[in-house]
């Protein structure tokens, strides 16, 4: 009969081991629970924790508090990797304590989780980098129609000016020719007077 027997850790050691709060601990339990995952319970109803337990909560921390990931995508993300819990529902509470290391399933459980968690980021890294790039082309886009709206403004400002030129001009066109025109008829005036004088001044002399 094999007596060694899981060590099983309370709340409050769970707590000092993760140096973690009673309602995080709590909020954590509850989100991997909500997932399928089972944690032994005392005969008070209590969750008990044991090795695996602590494993399981040491890599939904650094999810959570490294990688910044919410509580219920940690949970599937972990449950998924490392099961829903050491034993099944109904097991009893295991008593004392069994100090021996990881088995190498765990071991090989973690590195699997570790891959998957450099694979997620890295595709979070692409992601984000397509992201900025669709920013950038974005940006360019807008900066060139930006520069596009200031050159048919300057193009729309030239042409009024363009046009105002031409009118001021046509203007002074008109008013010259009113003045020519005037003038002339000043010395076909003067020249009509002339003759008249000539005229008489020839009558009267005879």
């Amino acid at each position: 009969m094999d007596n060694t027997f899981e060590k099983a850790y309370t709340p409050k050691e769970v707590n000092i081991t993760l140096e973690i709060s009673d309602s995080a601990l709590r909020k954590w339990c509850l989100a991997l629970e909500k997932n399928g995952y089972t944690f032994i319970r005392n005969d008070h109803n209590q969750r008990v924790f044991v090795e695996n337990d602590l494993v399981v909560l040491r890599h939904f921390q650094n999810l959570v508090k490294h990688h910044n990931m919410q509580l219920e995508n940690a949970a599937a993300l972990v449950v998924d990797r490392f099961g829903k819990g050491a034993f099944e529902v109904g097991t009893g509470v295991v008593p004392v304590k069994k100090e021996e290391k990881q088995p190498e399933l765990q071991h090989d459980f973690i590195r699997s989780f570790d891959d998957k968690l450099t694979e997620l980021l890295e595709r979070v890294k692409t992601q984000e980098e397509a992201n900025n790039e669709v920013l950038n082309r974005l940006g360019q886009q807008e900066n060139f129609n930006r520069e596009l709206v200031q050159r048919l403004e300057q193009q729309q400002k030239y042409i009024e000016e363009r046009l105002e030129q031409r009118d001021r001009k046509l203007m002074e066109s008109l008013r010259e020719s009113q003045e020519v025109k005037q003038q002339l008829l000043q010395i076909a005036a003067a020249q009509v007077d002339e003759k008249k004088k000539g005229f008489f001044a020839r009558l009267f002399s005879k």
